[in-house]
This record gives C-alpha cells, structure tokens and sequence, in this order.
C-alpha cells in the first residue's frame, strides 16, 4: 500500500503543481465568437457540441466520481505568422486500480494516478517556459497558441466510456476516455477560426506527448502548407507489451492506418520527411520511471534508463530526428524555468530549441557521465 501510495505521489508530478489542486472557482465562459480578436491575450473557449465527420461529438473531463466534466479550452492570437498546438500532461488511468484514485481539485488533491477534471492551474496565464509571452527570449512569444487542457486519464486519444470498479468500495463507475472527442472539437474550432499558419510547432508534455503524435497527422491534413515541427516533452514511449494491450482496451484508441505498426515518432518521421520531430527528457525523469513500475516492472528505475536511450538510439537515425538528453530525474522542460536555463546537454537548451524552429539542425545533445541512475534510485 505505501509504495502504490508513493507512486501515486510521482505520478502527479506530470506537469502539475500542488497549488494547482486548490478549490475550482465557480464560473463559465460563453461559446467563443465565430472570428478572433486581434492579437492579444488568452481567450478561454467552452465549446459546444458538434457533428464532426457525421459524428456527434460532445468535449467532456472523465466524469470520474467527485469530478466535474466540463471542459474548455485556451487560445491566444499573435503577431507572428506561427501556431503553436500545446497538449498538456495529467498522469493516466486503464484499470480498477489507477482508474479508482483520481486527481481532483477537492478530495484527492495533487496525488492522483491522472487528472480527472479541469483544475484552476490549467489556466495559460499561470505557466512559464515557453507560455511566458512576456519573456524576451521566448523564441515563440509572439506566436498564436492553442491549449489543449487534459482530463480524460487517456493521453489524449482515447474513444471509450468503460466500467471500472472502485478497489476499496466495490463499487462500479464509468469513465469518459474521450480525450480524441476533445481534440477533434478543438481542431474543428482551429480551422473554423485561424488562419492557416506558415509556421506550426504542435507539442506536449508528458502525457501531451502522446496526444501531439497521435493526432499529428490530423494536424497536418488541417495545415498542410506549413513549415511543420512536433515536439515531445518528457513522453518518452517506454512501455511494456502488456500495457500497451491494456490502454488500448480501456481507451478504445484507433490510431491512424499509418501509425498502427512501429515506433510512432519513427513512423511519423519517414511519412513527413520534410518536417522536424524532437524529444526533450531527462536521464532518470522519476516520473517516468514510475510510470514503468506500475507497469510491473523490476527495478524500474534503471530499467527505464536504460529502455529510452535505446528506442531513442533507433530514432536518432532518421535524418529529421533531433534530441536533447539532461541529468537528473526531472519531469518536462517546456512549461518550466528551466526552458531558458538547461545546460546539462552539453549546450543550452534554448539555444538547442531556437535552431529547430529555425530549420537548423541541431545535433542530438545528452548529458555527460548520466547513464549510471542516481542513488536515491529506489524503485
């Protein structure tokens, strides 16, 4: 019990803070108007439903018992002639157990396996690294945004409302895995409303890493015409077969055709060979780790370690792959300070970022003397 409890602690460190779980503020923004204002601030966005494709589609948070499921979405209108398409990270859910300890604004707060609802911190104007549009050296400071909130326990892509049961009561509830739901509104509203961009960097952090490539193709079907770069943040992929099985149950996921065999940042790269694919993470990023022993893994710890530099050696061969490899076990960089201040790759990050944007290709960066796992490695 105290280890399911400690990893649950880790796992909340997917991108949130703890004064994220304060008390959500009791109030409701209007359905956004047809066409966008002139550049300026964050414009929160509720939508509503619409028939998509010939489906009716509805955004909703996993209405998981205690949690509310609204959901909304950020956009923000720049000056520049580039997009950026941020999916945000909240831990994950696919069975009883995970399924049953959610992260809620009340309750549970800031210990949950995933974010279950909308919290007061998802708002935009609270987060730093690259949301800091007022920073002279955010090389995207002037670009328009989209925001992809996250709350669904499905990393963004799921397609099933399945039953679960509660491990300590017995008793059965349901949740919404709707997340590919979600993202399929808050492109529709993207294309109804944006211009097309010439520029485009769709990108995300933790569990957002997973929804930017699974949905980057449908990204590039709505914005064919733009330089086009995807970035994962801190989701590295390492998994194992059985888990693989089982998100793929519970979520009902239905990757794209192309995407349904391999790697999918590999399969991505070679289908858009003249786009950009990048992924940033740590050597020992503890919150992946944890992920990877509640896979039921043995020492995951180093395990892990050791899987994600070997997938990432086989990405690094395509020719429009790039990463950056840091010490230590920290989890996500894009919304961080150290977005602007990471230099343990041998280079500074920033420095490493803008050339991607700019078209350069940067070499892979990874930290010196970081293969061996730290000592407080205990799991």
């Amino acid at each position: 019990m105290l280890r399911t409890v400690w990893l649950a602690a880790a796992l909340a460190l997917t991108g949130c803070s703890a004064s994220q779980a304060a008390h959500v503020a009791a109030t409701e923004a209007a359905e956004a108007p047809a066409t966008m204002s002139a550049p300026g601030g964050w414009m929160q966005i509720t939508p509503a439903p619409g028939t998509i494709d010939g489906d009716r589609v509805t955004a909703t948070c996993s209405n998981a018992p205690g949690g509310d499921p609204a959901y909304r979405f950020w956009i923000r209108r720049g000056s520049a002639d580039g997009l950026v398409i941020f999916f945000d990270g909240g831990g994950a859910c696919w069975d009883d157990l995970t399924c049953s300890v959610p992260w809620l604004a009340t309750g549970r707060a800031d210990d949950g396996f995933y974010k279950a609802e909308l919290l007061p911190g998802d708002d935009p104007n609270r987060f730093g690294g690259m949301f800091a549009l007022n920073d002279a050296r955010n090389p995207v400071r002037d670009w328009s945004f989209v925001f992809v909130p996250y709350c669904t326990g499905d990393v963004h892509v799921g397609q099933n409302t399945p039953t679960y049961r509660n491990v300590d009561s017995g008793d059965a509830f349901d949740i919404r895995h709707r997340g590919s739901d979600n993202v399929r509104i808050v492109l529709d509203w993207v294309e109804r409303n944006m211009s097309a961009p010439q520029r485009l960097l769709v990108a995300g952090s933790s569990a957002g890493a997973y929804g930017a490539g699974g949905h980057y193709i449908r990204i590039r079907e709505a914005f064919p015409r733009a330089d086009a770069i995807m970035f994962g943040d801190a989701g590295q992929g390492v998994a194992t077969a059985e888990f693989s099985a089982a998100t793929a149950r519970s979520w009902g996921y239905r990757p794209p055709r192309a995407l349904r065999e391999g790697d999918t940042v590999s399969r991505l790269a070679a289908l858009f060979p003249n786009d950009r694919f990048a992924q940033f993470t740590t050597a020992h990023d503890r919150t992946q780790s944890a992920f990877y022993a509640l896979m039921g893994v043995d020492n995951a710890c180093r395990a892990w370690g050791a899987k994600m530099r070997e997938e990432l050696s086989e990405r690094q061969r395509a020719a429009n792959f790039r990463s950056y490899v840091a010490a230590g076990q920290a989890h996500t960089i894009l919304r961080s300070p150290a977005f602007y201040t990471e230099t343990s790759g041998g280079g500074l990050f920033l420095d490493w970022f803008k050339a991607l944007l700019d078209g350069d290709a940067p070499q892979n960066r990874v930290c010196a003397n970081c293969d061996a796992p730290p000592a407080q490695c205990g799991f």
